[in-house]
């Protein structure tokens, strides 16, 4: 037994995770095939190799590119379905799924279908190996046209009811300023709907200001800069906003040269609550797992700090106070069984 093996066992909670980045290849391949996408899509071979070795640079185009292949309910269905599976194979036992309504236009879904869709595999993994999923419908910063649509449905009874959590908000920040979407995000406020953007992806510590003084986020993503920025640091420890990490999306995007330059020792060290999640993990090339491990291997933590962190993704979660509480013991307990099982030696 060893650390690693009590990293791949512990259980585990994911707050950031795209279901468009945690697309399973074999099963898109599939669906390709039998939605005849070789004879309707230029270049076809081309977006297959991507999917192994992609174009960080263009992770927009891919995902609205590979969509098209998506043509039926169903198949929303079963990407959904080996997530959850995927997921049950890291221990994770909750996860916020973050899902982009406007790359499935083309198949004619109103949002209650498409939710009926995502249910149906969320419904089948729960059953089947006790993975609890909810929806954050994120929207994209350049289509800002269908954001009231989204907000209107989301602050809906018949949402929460179909497991919609929150909003997202993603995309290069290039498109529209974080102003943009101010008025969006106050309106979500007002109803009640939680608040999940990324910042800082593009223009760094001065969108994550933004976006902490407009948007009012009960989560950030990314946070690129945010260890350099006392202001920032100074905002997400008051106001116990928790930073949601991805350290392999920043090795793929060039914004760190290695697991260990990533700065997760020095925003422990100033109080930010951090969480560790996957992003885009196909494209990443990583697991939950994996991202717990690193930081363990190469950030320095303690299996104490470790266990904190991920504690702290059971208390940020958007799950009702009562299950987050039951969890974080059960938690607790599994923690300790575990460490005497993995870490401890005669």
């Amino acid at each position: 037994m060893s650390v690693e093996s009590f990293v791949r066992a512990m259980p585990k909670v994911e707050l950031h995770l795209h279901l468009e980045g945690a697309w399973n290849k074999a099963t898109l391949l599939m669906l390709a095939e039998d939605n005849d996408a070789r004879a309707h899509l230029k270049h076809f071979e081309n977006w297959v190799k991507l999917l192994d070795q992609p174009d960080y640079g263009k992770l927009d185009i891919m995902t609205r590119t590979i969509s098209q292949w998506l043509q039926f309910d169903e198949d929303l269905t079963r990407l959904v379905y080996d997530l959850g599976v995927d997921l049950y194979k890291q221990n994770v036992r909750y996860a916020e799924v973050s899902v982009m309504p406007g790359l499935y236009g083309h198949m004619g879904l109103t949002l209650e279908a498409m939710m009926d869709a995502l249910n149906d595999g969320r419904d089948r993994v729960r059953r089947g190996w006790g993975v609890q999923m909810n929806w954050i419908l994120t929207l994209q910063r350049d289509d800002a046209r269908k954001a009231e649509e989204l907000l209107r449905f989301a602050g809906t009874a018949s949402a929460r009811k179909a497991g919609v959590v929150a909003i997202g908000l993603a995309g290069r920040e290039n498109p529209q300023p974080v102003a943009q979407f101010e008025r969006i995000f106050k309106n979500a406020e007002k109803r009640d709907v939680a608040r999940v953007p990324h910042a800082g992806d593009v223009q760094g510590v001065s969108a994550l200001l933004d976006t902490l003084k407009l948007l009012h986020p009960d989560r950030v993503i990314e946070g690129v800069g945010a260890a350099d920025a006392p202001d920032v640091l100074q905002m997400l420890t008051e106001g116990q906003i928790a930073l949601d990490v991805c350290m392999a999306r920043a090795l793929c995007m060039n914004e760190v040269a290695s697991y260990a330059a990533f700065p997760l020792r020095r925003l422990l060290d100033a109080g930010v609550r951090v969480l560790l999640s996957t992003d885009m993990p196909s494209f990443h090339k990583t697991t939950l797992s994996d991202e717990y491990l690193a930081a363990v291997e190469h950030c320095g933590l303690t299996i104490d700090e470790l266990q904190s962190v991920a504690l702290n993704a059971v208390h940020a979660s958007l799950l009702p106070l009562e299950q987050k509480q039951a969890m974080a013991a059960d938690f607790g307990e599994e923690f300790a069984r575990l460490r005497a099982e993995h870490l401890q030696t005669a």
